[in-house]
């Protein structure tokens, strides 16, 4: 595969992601005053889109759900972009929130959590990556798309297992990092890369993929994902959703997507 192809693809996707990001804010803007706001994590679009439609066929309140990635919609948050609810895919872009008294401390909870995978297309022989320890033959050349591991829920995730795992120094100069997972399942759904890291939720939404090997959840963090009540913009309607998503129904509609009951 031809870097200049991995890089076209790799820019295309990142002009995506800007001009996504800047829609996450004119849309959030936009809204209704009885509108409800969610920032959501990328790997959650479409079970938030789920229980949006749910909610709002129970309530007659409309939901706008605004997806990128955690780091993204935290630093949103910050500016002042009028988001209701934050859902994120770690526990570090809640904690950022907090500690800069945005959130309201009383509501964070944890609605759900995932597993990592390594995802490669369905074309693609999965059987010949064998084990984990096989990653680095396995790629040949080839690319590994991962999280931005600086600042993205999935990449962080992914450094910290490949690196309990003895491999992130094998593939470290093997990978394409990426802004969010959506952006890191689109390079392998078109095939860009050998394989990438993903939420094992991805793989179950895309047609494209399959799983290739599972990263045992000892090797990393546990995955959570976090939602809490921005304080600037609390209130009752707000607060119906965020009950909704806590609710046994809202818990079935995560488990439908593959998402895995929290821990705590």
């Amino acid at each position: 595969m031809a870097v200049i192809s991995i890089l076209r693809g790799v820019r295309l996707t990142l002009v995506a992601i800007v001009i996504c990001a800047a829609v996450v804010f004119v849309g959030a803007s936009k809204a209704a005053a009885d509108d409800i706001v969610v920032f959501a994590a990328a790997s959650t679009t479409d079970v938030v889109n789920s229980l949006s439609q749910e909610f709002e066929k129970r309530t007659g309140i409309s939901v706008i759900a605004s997806f990128a990635s955690s780091s993204v919609l935290a630093k949103q948050i910050e500016q002042g972009a009028p988001a209701n609810i934050f859902i994120s895919a770690n526990r570090f872009w809640l904690e950022f929130l907090m500690e800069r008294g945005l959130l309201k401390p009383e509501s964070l909870a944890q609605v759900a959590s995932n597993s990592l995978v390594v995802a490669v297309p369905k074309s693609a022989d999965a059987g010949a990556l064998g084990t984990l320890r096989d990653l680095p033959s396995f790629l040949n050349g080839g690319y590994l798309a991962i999280g931005n591991p600086d600042h993205v829920p999935v990449g962080m995730y992914t450094k910290a297992a490949l690196q309990s795992l003895g491999l992130w120094a094998s593939v470290k100069d093997s990978y394409v990092q990426m802004p969010n997972v959506r952006a890191v399942m689109t390079l392998a759904e078109r095939g860009e890369v050998s394989a990438a890291i993903v939420y094992a939720t991805d793989v179950k939404a895309s047609d494209k993929l399959k799983s290739a090997a599972v990263i045992p959840t000892t090797a990393h963090p546990e995955i959570v994902y976090g939602m809490a009540i921005v304080k600037e913009y609390d209130g009752h309607a707000a607060r119906q959703f965020y009950d909704f998503v806590r609710s046994a129904e809202g818990q079935a509609i995560f488990a439908r997507f593959g998402f895995i009951p929290p821990s705590g």
